[in-house]
C-alpha cells in the first residue's frame, strides 16, 4: 500500500483497514492458540451424530454441544489453494463457491480447511440448507436443544470438527451467531494489558516526584551556589573596573605623552591631572611654540591658554600656562 494512498484516505476508508487489520491479527493469533485452549477444535463430550442413513445418534450425557454430520451427507472437495489464514481462507471457498461445488452457492453451506503439514491443500466442503433445516428439526424432535456448531464429522478423530460449517450457518439464519471463543481469555488478557499501562503511567508519576522531591532537597545548595556564583561574578565585575580605571588614570602614561610632545626649549614648573583634564605652567626660551608643540600630540586635546594665574618672567625664559584634554585611546 503506498503511503500517498494513506494520507488522502478519509476516516472511514480508514477504520475499515483497521477492523479487517485488526479482524487478521485476531485470525493469526487464534490460529496459534494451541487445541486446549482453542474451543473450537476441542473433542467434543456429548455431540450428535447426523449418520448417513439421515438418523441421528446421540454420543454422550446431556444437551449436544454440536452437530457433527457425515461426510457422506456433503459435498466434499480437494483442491489446491495459497497459504492463507482462516478468514481470508473461508472468504476466498465463498467467493468461488460456484466454480468449485456442482451445486449453486446460494443452496450451499460452504466450509474450507487447510491441511495442518501443506497448508495450500484445501480440504473443502459443502452442504445443502435444507439438510441443515432437517437435522435441526430432527434434533428438536428428538427432545434436544439445536446446539450453535454444525461441522462435518472426523471419522479419524471422533467427536472433532473436520470442517466448520457454524459461521455460515449462522450468516445464513438457520443458527444462533457463534459466541466468542475464549472470551474469559481476552477479558484476561484486556485486563492485564490495561494493569500494564495503569503500571507505567503510576511509574511515571513516581518518577515525577521522586524528581520533584530530589529538587527540593538540593534548592538550599543550589541557592547558596547561586549566591556564591552572583558574588564572584560582581567581584570578577569590580575588579575589571578597576583594572581598567587604573588603566585610563594612569599618571605616567600622561606624563609620559606630556613628556614627550614638549619641546627641548621649554620646562614644567607645575602639573596637575584630575582624570580628563591637564594644566600645565612653566617657562619657555623665546621663539619657542608650546602650545603647537602640544597639539601634534594624538593624545592631548583642546590645547589653549589658561591665563589663570601670572607667573613672574625670569632671565632664563618666559612663562606660559596651558590647559589640555588627555585622550587615552589614540593610536
Amino acid at each position: 500500500m503506498a503511503t500517498g494512498s494513506i494520507l488522502d484516505a478519509d476516516m472511514a476508508t480508514l477504520t475499515g483497514w483497521f477492523r479487517s487489520g485488526f479482524a487478521w491479527w485476531l485470525d493469526e493469533m487464534r490460529n496459534i492458540v494451541p487445541f486446549a485452549f482453542a474451543k473450537r477444535d476441542r473433542a467434543f463430550a456429548c455431540y450428535l451424530h447426523y449418520q448417513k442413513d439421515g438418523t441421528l445418534a446421540s454420543h454422550g450425557r446431556g444437551n449436544p454441544e454440536a452437530i457433527l454430520v457425515d461426510p457422506a451427507m456433503c459435498l466434499v472437495r480437494e483442491i489446491a489453494l495459497p497459504a492463507l489464514g482462516e478468514a481470508d481462507l473461508a472468504r476466498v471457498v465463498a467467493l468461488d463457491a460456484d466454480r468449485i461445488m456442482p451445486i449453486p452457492a446460494e443452496q450451499l453451506i460452504v466450509g474450507a480447511k487447510a491441511d495442518a503439514k501443506n497448508r495450500t491443500s484445501v480440504t473443502v466442503a459443502g452442504l445443502r440448507k435444507e439438510t441443515v433445516a432437517e437435522l435441526l428439526e430432527k434434533a428438536r424432535a428428538g427432545g434436544f436443544a439445536p446446539p450453535e456448531r454444525i461441522g462435518l464429522f472426523d471419522h479419524a478423530l471422533p467427536g472433532r470438527i473436520a470442517i466448520d460449517f457454524s459461521p455460515g450457518c449462522a450468516a445464513a439464519g438457520l443458527t444462533a451467531a457463534i459466541r466468542p471463543v475464549a472470551s474469559a481469555y481476552w477479558a484476561v488478557v484486556a485486563f492485564l494489558f490495561a494493569l500494564n499501562i495503569g503500571a507505567l503511567v503510576w511509574r511515571d508519576v513516581e518518577s515525577v516526584r521522586n524528581l520533584e522531591a530530589l529538587v527540593a532537597a538540593q534548592a538550599p545548595a543550589v541557592n547558596v551556589a547561586r549566591s556564591i556564583s552572583k558574588k564572584i561574578s560582581n567581584t570578577q565585575k569590580s575588579a575589571q573596573l578597576l583594572a581598567d580605571r587604573r588603566v585610563d588614570r594612569n599618571a605616567f602614561t600622561v606624563l609620559a605623552a606630556v613628556t614627550q610632545a614638549l619641546p627641548e626649549r621649554a620646562w614644567i614648573q607645575r602639573f596637575s591631572w584630575d582624570g580628563r583634564s591637564i594644566r600645565l605652567s612653566g617657562y619657555k626660551r623665546e621663539g619657542t611654540d608650546v602650545i603647537g608643540a602640544l597639539r601634534k600630540s594624538p593624545y592631548l586635546k583642546d590645547v589653549r591658554a589658561a591665563n589663570a594665574e601670572a607667573l613672574a618672567e625670569v632671565p632664563t625664559g618666559q612663562p606660559f600656562d596651558l590647559s589640555a584634554t588627555f585622550y587615552a585611546g589614540a593610536k
